[in-house]
């Protein structure tokens, strides 16, 4: 408690400070508190709408920039499919040309064959022909030689001379 003698002052222990000075000081406090909590809680208010604002604005650009990349996606989807079909035709049309050449390249492979067969054949016909032709050349010789004697000689060789003297 405050002796007379002291003056007038505040009594800062809550427990000895008495109804009128807590009723004069806490106007006091709540009128100058006031104003600044208040213009604090306005500056408060102030950059919480700002936030909102902006974070609605960032929201609002990143839905139309996801919506632009989702049109880009559909295009690229677009033309994976076109590419892959065009990669599908060009894969059927190697391997209809692959076939086809598989097919021409059998074919000569067996018209080459029979040809080849052809050709062996002949020339076995062709030798068998050379040999039959030597071997009956050679008993053509050899009866014209144990049939000829030198009468028979004779007349041949007049023959040819004649044979000769009329062609020139």
């Amino acid at each position: 408690m405050v002796s007379l003698a002291e003056g007038f002052g505040f009594n800062t222990n809550l427990f000895e400070t008495n109804i009128l000075n807590l009723a004069v000081v806490l106007p006091l406090v709540f009128s100058l508190g006031k104003d600044t909590l208040t213009s604090i809680l306005d500056t408060r208010r102030e950059k919480i709408l700002n936030s909102l604002r902006s974070a609605d604005d960032r929201f609002k650009q990143a839905q139309l920039e996801l919506d632009a990349a989702k049109s880009e996606l559909a295009l690229a989807a677009e033309k994976v499919k076109d590419i892959q079909s065009e990669g599908q035709k060009t894969m059927d049309a190697l391997r209809l040309e692959e076939t086809k050449r598989y097919e021409e390249l059998h074919q000569r492979f067996d018209d080459l064959k029979e040809e080849t067969v052809r050709l062996e054949e002949e020339k076995v016909v062709n030798t068998f022909r050379q040999q039959l032709i030597s071997v009956a050349f050679e008993k053509a010789i050899e009866g014209i030689r144990s049939k000829m004697d030198d009468k028979l000689q004779r007349k041949y060789i007049k023959a040819k001379i004649a044979l000769m003297n009329s062609s020139l």
